[in-house]
């Protein structure tokens, strides 16, 4: 279901952003209406399909397009699926036109170690993660990292700056030829006496680097600043890279566009509706539209994509959604070392990691009984990955959320349980109006996005709420 919240105020943020009005203001920069009119056009996020290019499900058009494909002028076929990109171009109705095509790179270097699980590495001091959506190209032996060979293999990684620095990949290959060490991460332990910094855990030594586009380090601090640090020799067992040149990673597109559409984990939240993908600013408005997720929901680690006008180096959004699709809420039935089980929905397994968000409890601190909401990955047929596992008051309520497996007459199946739809008496469309139970049924098909809401009696779940979502 899609709801809209209004922003009260905007919170400044010193040397980018005057105060802003508050939502609804008088002179809010309009939003352009997606499959109508004309204008500019960017979107910056993964490449998920050719045929053209399409980024974030977006499809632009590359007849006389320019790629730059890791810092060189390239061609599309340099390109692959799971790769970062921002394509500037422009809109004529529902058709996208793509003038420029720039990848970037989240860090290229020394393979230095491999995590045992295979959910893990270390390149050349940034923490990598892997997940069930990371492709790993095919020049990896058996697609699979733990092949690699530390100290040895040296990788291009495409992925997301988290908050924490961590990259989370979306496509990881092996360079045989021509590596550049160079890293993109968020400034810290500036100290210009030394002229270094960190990323990570990588040091960057730039006594020596073009820095022109940087602030004076002199006097301003790089502290976390977004950046671009290049070199030609990285020690592997000091972990430092002696910089050739540093720069700001700039947006990547024009002072206004029409349309943007951004994708990426949430870095920073300045106030309600107004926070940061990487190191792009993002803020909501009255007639923004939720879609996954509710307002309350953008905290930092969450993954999502915002779609609207970007203007004065601000994105004014008309859409935002959330990434991780699988949600639950109930209490804790049954719970382990790292994972746990919720009352009423047998089978089904929510798993964590150090990577796993709480609010108003922590990992050791959750106990049979509690009610809690999840938000997650799928992560197999009857599991999910939890990224932000949130303690409540106590309830009855229970939802499950994911998308739907398989759909057979009236019974849907989300994370391997059987909801029959004849026992639901209230259905809702993916804008938030009622439906009929044919209307919802004929609507739903495998892998739809599927919210339902029941109660728990301490034996079995009344369900008595189906929405799709988008």
């Amino acid at each position: 279901m899609k709801t809209s919240r209004c922003i009260g105020s905007f919170v400044a943020m010193t040397g980018l952003v005057g105060l802003l009005a508050g939502c609804g203001s008088e002179g809010a920069p309009s939003v352009s209406a997606s499959g109508s009119g004309s204008g500019s056009a960017s979107a910056s996020g993964t490449i998920t399909g050719f045929g053209s290019i399409i980024v974030n499900g977006k499809k632009f058009e590359t007849s006389g397009s320019s790629f730059t494909v890791d810092g060189q002028s390239g061609s599309q076929s340099d390109l692959k699926v799971g790769m970062t990109v921002t394509v500037n171009g422009s809109f004529n109705g529902t058709q996208r036109s793509a003038s420029a095509v720039l990848q970037k790179d989240a860090v290229e270097g020394l393979v230095q170690s491999v995590a045992s699980d295979g959910l893990s590495l270390i390149v050349m001091g940034q923490t990598v993660l892997v997940d069930n959506t990371t492709l790993i190209d095919d020049n990896i032996p058996g697609r699979n990292i733990q092949n690699l060979v530390a100290g040895t293999d040296q990788v291009e990684v495409n992925g997301h700056i988290r908050s924490n620095g961590m990259i989370q990949a979306t496509f990881i290959e092996r360079k045989l030829l021509n590596v550049t060490p160079e890293v993109r991460g968020f400034v810290k332990n500036h100290n210009d006496g030394a002229k270094t910094f960190q990323i990570g855990a990588l040091t960057v030594n730039y006594t020596t680097a073009l820095i022109n586009d940087m602030p004076n380090p002199s006097g301003i601090s790089w502290n976390g600043l977004l950046v671009e640090a290049k070199g030609t020799v990285f020690n592997a067992g000091t972990s430092t890279l002696t910089a050739t040149k540093v720069e700001p990673d700039n947006h990547g597109v024009g002072a206004q566009i029409d349309e943007f559409e951004v994708e990426g984990f949430v870095t920073q939240v300045l106030g309600r509706g107004d926070f940061f993908i990487g190191n792009r600013h993002i803020q909501t408005m009255s007639a923004t539209e939720f879609r996954g997720g509710t307002i309350d929901e953008i905290v930092v680690g969450a993954k999502l994509s915002a779609e609207g006008r970007w203007e004065n180096s601000i994105l004014i959004a008309k859409h935002v959604k959330f990434h991780e699709s699988a949600r639950l809420e109930g209490d804790i039935e049954t719970i382990g070392v790292n994972s746990f089980t919720i009352a009423g929905l047998p089978g089904v397994t929510v798993n964590m990691n150090n990577q796993t968000e709480f609010k108003n409890t922590s990992l050791s601190s959750l106990s049979s009984g509690d009610h809690i909401r999840v938000r997650g990955r799928i992560s197999g047929t009857h599991a999910i990955l939890a990224t932000r596992v949130e303690l409540r008051s106590a309830d009855t309520d229970v939802d499950l959320q994911g998308p739907v497996q398989s759909i057979n007459g009236d019974v849907i199946v989300i994370l391997g349980l059987s909801i029959n739809a004849g026992s639901i008496n209230h259905f809702e469309s993916v804008s938030g109006t009622s439906m009929s139970r044919t209307g919802f049924l004929a609507a739903v098909s495998v892998n739809s996005l599927v919210k339902v809401k029941g109660e728990w009696n301490g034996t079995a779940v009344a369900w008595d709420e189906a929405e799709l979502e988008d």
